[in-house]
């Protein structure tokens, strides 16, 4: 009688058991690239539960607070935020930056204890992102976190600017058009020329 070659050699030769139907298209089932993102595109921080809260923009795409609000600071359009990777704008909603929403797919592979998120406020003129209260579900050991993260201050326009320099903020847009300039530079050239002119004639006439 011929042994299969996949029989054991002995009888003491443990053998493995073979993988269920269940075992099988749980393997098969499992795909790493359905898990999200855990850290912010823009800083690479892992996402939490307070200033590093995932927060998703209309076009999809998923950013903690933080990097979000700096974006904000530094936009002219401050009714609005510009997403750092597709450049699509969403506006913001009505009680502010915070209250965009939380990128729940995100959050719920969190650990457990950073799965509530904490109320956040955000003052755009200080460059302050603040707790605003701490949830009661928050264990007293985890609510000692800063309370506050300074961002920067917002950045002045070009009027602003102009503002504390002294010049006029409609003569300051006139001359960032170069039709304008070219017309104030050629005026500025007839000036000194007629200058120039009138005053050689007062000296030879002398």
């Amino acid at each position: 009688m011929e042994h299969s070659p996949y029989a054991a050699e002995g009888p003491g030769v443990p053998t493995e058991p073979m993988p269920s139907a269940t075992d099988v298209s749980i393997v098969q089932g499992y795909n790493p690239d359905d898990l999200p993102e855990l850290e912010c595109a823009v800083c690479f921080s892992q996402f939490n539960n307070v200033f590093n809260t995932p927060k998703v923009l209309q076009c999809g795409h998923t950013f903690c607070l933080e990097c979000l609000a700096r974006i904000n600071i530094k936009s002219s359009q401050p009714e609005s935020l510009q997403c750092p990777l597709c450049r699509a704008y969403t506006p913001l909603p009505n009680f502010g930056l915070p209250k965009l929403d939380t990128d729940v797919v995100v959050l719920s592979c969190l650990p457990e204890a950073m799965q509530h998120v904490y109320s956040i406020r955000f003052n755009r003129n200080r460059g302050k992102l603040q707790v605003k209260r701490i949830p009661s579900s928050i264990p007293a050991s985890q609510s000692n976190q800063r309370r506050s993260l300074d961002l920067g201050g917002p950045v002045s326009t070009d009027n602003e600017q102009d503002s504390r320099r002294g010049i006029c903020p409609f003569f300051s847009r006139l001359l960032r058009i170069s039709a304008c300039r070219a017309v104030f530079m050629m005026a500025g050239m007839l000036i000194m020329v007629s200058l120039a002119i009138g005053i050689s004639i007062i000296f030879s006439k002398r």
